[in-house]
């Protein structure tokens, strides 16, 4: 790999671009709206943001005055900096999936159950009473469905340990790209769902916005409220793609992620037509992503991204 320049310089800064587009988009989305946008956990959110920035920037101007800890600095302030920058995408991302659900749109729970049937042989009341009626199974399900939180930060830390001058583009672009690209499928295939595990909150919060009663966004109180396509599923193979260099890794994330997208029904209440537009959200997204990181890289501005 060779780098040239300052390879964090357009690829970081792009990525704020970005989120800072969208977080414009969804302000003045929700002022058309007439929504009314309660800041006080975006505040503390905003803060522990800084605090990470300010921390990163510290420890890279120790890896430069201290040689000897140059690596251990690069690899604290690459964390840092991603970790910051994912926190800030999910503000500025996720506003978009409610916005998204005010299309009005027909839902198509019908058309998806009849689909199941009659591709899959699935009926989700069935598999979902197979699976409870099975505890160890269910228990492992949930357990993979809820590690996205700890699968993040572990995809995070693997790259800034592996590829520290990177900030970790390889994962962060295509992780916004996919939401967005999640969003525009759903403003036209809005779908409710099932309550699984997760219970009713997500199907309540959409039909409360679908019926014209949203005047208010908490960012406190945000849940997934996208059932179709599944974003569990894209998220599953964006964390496979994120370690697909690292054979050791590939061992515990590949169990893990079919895990967690086997339990998108009976825990997320999806329907399996949900799944594999997940699947395809995820591979336009990483190939979206690479373009603009291709480009750059001949340029000599950033670091290419990998194979």
């Amino acid at each position: 790999m060779h780098l040239t320049g300052r390879p964090w310089m357009t690829d970081y800064l792009a990525r704020w671009g970005l989120i800072a587009a969208c977080f414009l988009v969804c302000m003045i989305g929700f002022r058309m709206a007439g929504v009314t946008v309660v800041w006080e956990a975006f505040g503390l959110a905003f803060k522990f943001m800084v605090l990470l920035l300010l921390f990163a920037g510290v420890y890279g101007m120790a890896g430069a005055w201290l040689p000897r800890l140059a690596r251990t600095a690069a690899i604290a302030s690459n964390l840092l900096f991603s970790v910051a920058q994912v926190l800030a995408a999910l503000a500025a991302l996720v506003p978009i999936t409610y916005l998204a659900a005010t299309s009005g749109a027909p839902l198509l729970d019908a058309e998806l159950a009849r689909l199941d049937q009659q591709w899959f042989g699935f009926e989700w009341y069935a598999a979902a009473q197979w699976v409870a009626d099975r505890p160890a199974l269910d228990m492992t399900l949930r357990v993979a469905y809820y590690s996205t939180l700890l699968q993040a930060a572990a995809v995070l830390l693997i790259g800034s340990i592996t590829r520290p001058n990177d900030r970790n583009g390889d994962i962060i672009w295509p992780f916004c790209v996919g939401i967005l690209l999640t969003a525009a499928v759903f403003v036209f295939t809005p779908a409710l769902g099932h309550a699984g595990h997760i219970g009713m909150e997500h199907i309540d919060r959409l039909v409360m916005i679908r019926a014209g009663k949203w005047t208010e966004f908490d960012y406190g109180q945000i849940v997934g409220i996208i059932n179709f396509p599944s974003f569990h599923t894209t998220l599953a193979i964006l964390f496979i793609y994120a370690v697909r260099r690292h054979p050791w890794a590939l061992t515990v994330f590949v169990p893990l992620n079919l895990l967690m997208i086997a339990a998108t029904p009976s825990v997320g209440g999806h329907y399996l037509m949900d799944l594999p537009p997940g699947v395809a959200v995820a591979a336009v997204a990483i190939a979206v992503a690479r373009i603009p990181r291709r480009l750059w890289a001949a340029s000599g501005h950033v670091v290419a991204p990998a194979r």
